[in-house]
């Protein structure tokens, strides 16, 4: 096992700057693409909702590939960190380009530019992102620090998404025309985004490894998918799906029913950032709770809060007075800051868990496995999902004249009622999955300590016929195997 270096605060502030650009840019998408595809580029709601599930296809291609290439990639630099120097000049551009204003008179040509201008962003996105989260696992292996960086991590991805809900609308508005509001707003934060790289790369590292040979390259997928074999893998991810599919799915619709329900368009700037301001403040909080009784019930505190918030949203009326209703953002967000901060704290736990079962340090791959995933929720089911409902529901969409002129647009008593049980419901659905499931995660403070002591023990010639019976319980509970088949001494 890797000897630990000293994570000091600068550190810890150099690792968790990297996701200004993955809490920012995934913020972004949901908050405002849709919107922005069939309110500026004139996309109708099922052609709108093609672009993110469509490409993830390339996804389910490109996310595991990264995977098997940061584990095994070979550099000076070391298996992550080169990748952050390479993702500059791309993240600057692939996040300016989906933001340009292009209306074709087909729009199936519209459709093309934009698939392609999301395929080029998401495959920044990967190869940047995958190493990155997967460089927590390797600067550390003290339970404490690990908790300490993703908190960290967290805490600047919720000041970029910050920094989106309070200026993106803004920088938007600041113009006559919404097309060059939006390309404004993409260079902004596509600036943004790419520069704290140089320093990320600057303050990090990564811990020496003793790395068994992996699967060739022919069964990269098979390397991939030999990760759900991990119990507590297959907990872990149904707790992340559950957390971000409801965060993404209220981002996705807020705009619209602040516009459309409540008629409250103006609220979207501030509702968003007491919403994110409360979810920056209770982070702390939540790396306390998960030091002291595990990540699962500091994950469950938060559902909890985030499911009382949603249905109090369910009484609001466009008489609501807007304090209540920037009141219940600030609840929403006291909740949601569990489920951004939990799942990725989680992760460098789970990887362990499966070096105990295959001997093998495959933090890249459950790092792909993990960003897949995000975008899965966000492109193949939030987002496709948005635009077919908007369909079914019968949501009326402005003509080229209306968006050059402003124009208020008001849908059917029929549509908001639909778009009012949409906005209530599905979050709700998913709130109670994930509380369900942060019951059967068992790992904390404690069981973990167990699985690396007993990895050092065998590591250090120790018979596993001499395994006291608890650490053979303990490591048999987390990894869904038999003790006599784990952890393959070579």
């Amino acid at each position: 096992m890797a000897e630990n270096r000293k994570v000091r605060f600068i550190n810890q502030v150099a690792y968790g700057i990297g996701d200004i650009y993955g809490g920012g840019s995934f913020f972004l998408i949901s908050t405002f693409s849709m919107f922005f595809f069939i309110n500026v580029a004139g996309l109708s709601p099922v052609l709108a909702g093609l672009i993110p599930g469509l490409g993830k296809i390339w996804d389910a291609v490109s996310d595991p590939w990264m995977g098997y290439i940061t584990d095994n990639t070979k550099s000076r630099f070391g298996r992550r960190r080169v990748y952050f120097l390479a993702a500059i000049i791309p993240i600057v551009i692939s996040s300016a380009l989906i933001w340009l204003p292009v209306r074709f008179d087909n729009q199936l040509y519209t459709f093309v530019f934009y698939f392609f201008a999301y395929i080029f962003l998401y495959t920044v996105s990967t190869m940047t992102m995958v190493p990155y989260s997967a460089l927590c696992t390797e600067m550390s292996t003290d339970f404490k620090e690990r908790n300490r960086l993703s908190g960290t991590r967290m805490i600047f991805s919720v000041l970029s998404t910050m920094a989106v809900a309070l200026f993106a609308e803004r920088i938007i508005r600041s113009m006559d025309d919404p097309g060059q509001g939006h390309l404004y707003m993409g260079l902004v934060f596509a600036c943004l985004f790419a520069l704290p790289w140089i320093f990320v790369f600057i303050g990090t590292w990564e811990l020496p490894v003793k790395q068994t040979a992996t699967v060739d390259g022919s069964g990269i997928f098979r390397n991939f998918g030999t990760i759900f074999r991990n119990r507590s893998f297959r907990v872990h991810i149904v707790m992340y799906i559950a957390s971000y599919s409801t965060m993404d799915i209220v981002m996705a619709w807020l705009k619209f029913y602040l516009t459309d329900y409540l008629e409250k368009p103006a609220l979207l700037s501030t509702g968003l950032a007491v919403l994110i301001l409360s979810e920056l403040a209770m982070l702390p909080l939540y790396i306390v709770l998960a030091n002291k009784k595990g990540h699962g019930t500091a994950l469950v505190t938060g559902l909890s809060i985030w499911g009382a918030a949603m249905i109090l949203f369910a009484f609001h009326t466009p008489a609501t007075s807007s304090f209540v209703i920037i009141a219940n953002c600030f609840l929403i967000g006291t909740g949601l800051s569990a489920a951004v901060v939990m799942p990725w704290s989680m992760l460098p736990f789970v990887t362990d868990v499966d070096t105990l079962i295959t001997g093998k340090h495959r933090a890249g791959t459950y790092a792909g496995a993990m960003t897949l995933i995000r975008k899965l929720i966000q492109g193949a089911f939030v987002l496709p999902l948005l635009g077919l409902l908007l369909t079914l529901i019968a949501y009326k969409t402005p003509n080229a004249e209306e968006i050059r002129t402003k124009a208020v647009i008001l849908q059917s008593v029929g549509t908001l009622s639909a778009m009012k049980l949409c906005f209530i419901g599905m979050p709700l659905v998913m709130i109670a999955l994930g509380i369900v499931a942060s019951f059967f995660f068992r790992i904390n403070k404690s069981t973990h300590a167990v699985i690396m002591d007993e990895m050092r023990r065998l590591d250090s010639g120790g018979k596993r016929e001499d395994a006291d019976p608890q650490v053979r319980s303990v490591c048999e509970t987390l990894s869904g195997h038999p003790y006599e088949e784990l952890y393959p001494v070579h």
